[in-house]
């Protein structure tokens, strides 16, 4: 009778930690129309792993701590004591996770619904003291069990306030055009060049090495510095970020996928970190399909098309696929990586497939560049940031303990060597650069070395070669050049979002009053400023920007 009895109890428990997360996945997922009928389902689907788990924990914990005790514990079927300390230490972990998981998906949720989320922080704080209150009073005293009533009182009245509050987030609204406003041609013509995962550790002993003399003719006569970037720092969310100048809650792309759990009736978009959620998909709890949502604001492409200004973007996501390497991308690997001297393996896939499929598809984009007619040219490239994933770790050697000197002497270079290639790539653009032409050059992301915990998962996971990451939101860096922009100047404090407002003003476009980001005036010349200042509308969703050739 008493192991059923510990058995119900423990189970309360796994139930209550599985509504924790339920709350807290419904909270990440800022597009997800929420009723109770989907919090009862999620939890439920939770239980089956997670809170099975948890309650074959606190039921083995329950009778470790009665032999090492010495003595038998008496203990009721709903048993007030039981629950506080367990509830107690529920939450107390369940914080933990509640702030990893705020912090790190912050650029999801509004300024109101992280004031939000702080005061149901605070509130479960309060629930872990009261509750180890009460089970001290009543062990301590005895008989004085208002106390416990009082504690699962303000416990259920916390609960149904914490709730309550995630029916109050504002759900998306599509704005309707009220008005246009006339706006001059676009006479202005800007190449973007985005490579991911650049990082000033590699960048500046390379310059201060000589070997990349295009990014230190940038660095001499245009405007550089770090990019402030998102997190979290997914494809999706600064690729849609930088295009719009708002920030994910705003824009509301904030996952590639959706994913279906086993018998509830909604989809999530957005999955808890550090309890290997995602891993569900693979006893078949858990399906994911690509998410087909589209954003809900206006981004800079789509300006420029009502605007009749002619553009050319091949970006994220990349929908160029090469069949075969070309006798030319071979030739281009063979400069860079030839005394890598291996044939076909892991690693050297790695390098292989990341430098063709950037040099096919700058190529592609170099012939249809040269055929289309076009004021704007922007593309992407990723190869960097593959590459730099499975070979930081040969580069700074120190930070990773005992790592073979072989390896070190044969891949130590990779990443400096896909540098140059960028510099080369860099100097291309910078030699077909027209006298009134503005170049862009940034990384939406640096990239960081990837912590001790992490390389210990993702050798259980089976990524042992995994080195690095950009998952923290390392930040980025951007450079300008053009006649109109300061030479030799060190940018501070520029965002990713901050890259389309300033664009726009460049151009001669008004900026949006709801974009996240700002104009940053302060690389540009001061007769450009006086000729081009900054003007507002209060939304490019409101209103349209006519060209007068209309």
């Amino acid at each position: 009778m008493k192991i059923i009895k510990v058995l119900v109890n423990s189970i309360l428990s796994g139930l209550f930690f599985c509504l924790l997360l339920a709350l807290l996945i419904s909270d990440l997922n800022i597009n997800l129309y929420f009723d109770l009928i989907f919090l009862g389902q999620l939890s439920l689907f939770l239980f089956i792993t997670y809170g099975a788990a948890l309650s074959f924990i606190c039921f083995a914990l329950f009778f470790v701590i009665q032999f090492f005790a010495g003595k038998k514990f008496q203990i009721a079927f709903i048993s007030p004591s039981f629950l506080s300390i367990s509830f107690s230490l529920i939450l107390f972990f369940f914080l933990w996770l509640f702030r990893n998981n705020r912090g790190y998906f912050r650029s999801l949720l509004s300024l109101d619904i992280r004031n939000t989320l702080s005061l149901q922080s605070n509130l479960l704080l309060v629930l872990v003291v009261f509750g180890l209150v009460a089970f001290y009073i009543f062990h301590r005293y005895r008989k004085r069990a208002f106390y416990f009533l009082v504690y699962f009182i303000l416990f259920a009245a916390c609960l149904v306030y914490i709730v309550n509050q995630r029916f109050m987030y504002p759900m998306p609204i599509k704005t309707q055009k009220v008005a246009h406003i006339d706006a001059k041609d676009i006479d202005k013509r800007i190449t973007i060049i985005g490579f991911e995962g650049l990082s000033f550790d590699f960048l500046i002993p390379a310059i201060d090495g000589g070997k990349l003399p295009n990014f230190s003719w940038l660095l001499d006569n245009g405007c550089w510095g770090r990019l402030e970037t998102l997190s979290p720092n997914e494809p999706i969310v600064f690729n849609n970020s930088f295009n719009s100048g708002k920030r994910p809650a705003k824009h509301r792309m904030i996952s590639q996928f959706t994913f279906h759990p086993l018998l509830v009736s909604k989809p999530i978009e957005v999955t808890p970190r550090n309890i290997f959620f995602r891993q569900l998909t693979k006893p078949g709890l858990l399906k994911v399909l690509p998410n087909t949502s589209s954003p809900f604001v206006k981004d800079i492409w789509q300006i420029l098309e009502e605007n009749d200004t002619p553009f050319l973007k091949r970006d994220w996501p990349y929908a160029f696929q090469y069949p075969l390497a070309s006798p030319k991308a071979v030739k281009g690997f063979d400069l860079y990586f030839k005394d890598l001297k291996e044939g076909p393996g892991p690693l050297f896939d790695i390098i292989e497939q990341a430098f063709f499929r950037d040099f096919e598809y700058e190529e592609m984009v170099s012939q249809v560049k040269s055929k289309t007619p076009h004021q704007i040219l922007y593309f992407l490239l990723s190869g960097l940031n593959s590459v730099e994933t499975y070979f930081y770790k040969y580069s700074f050697p120190g930070l990773y303990g005992n790592i073979d000197q072989e390896d070190i002497s044969r891949y130590g270079s990779v990443i400096a060597k896909y540098y140059e290639y960028y510099d080369n790539i860099v100097g291309k653009y910078l030699a077909a650069l027209k006298e009134d032409e503005l170049l862009v050059v940034f990384s939406p992301h640096g990239i960081e070395a990837l912590p001790l915990w992490k390389r210990f998962v993702e050798g259980l996971i089976g990524n042992p070669d995994v080195s690095a990451t950009h998952e923290g939101a390392p930040e980025g860096m951007i450079f300008f050049y053009g006649k109109d922009i300061i030479r030799g100047k060190h940018i501070q404090e520029m965002r990713l979002i901050d890259i389309t407002p300033t664009l726009l003003n460049y151009m001669g476009l008004p900026v949006g009053k709801d974009m996240d980001g700002i104009v940053n005036s302060s690389i540009f010349l001061d007769e450009f400023k006086a000729e081009n200042p900054i003007w507002m509308i209060s939304s490019y969703e409101e209103i349209w920007i006519k060209s007068l050739k209309k």
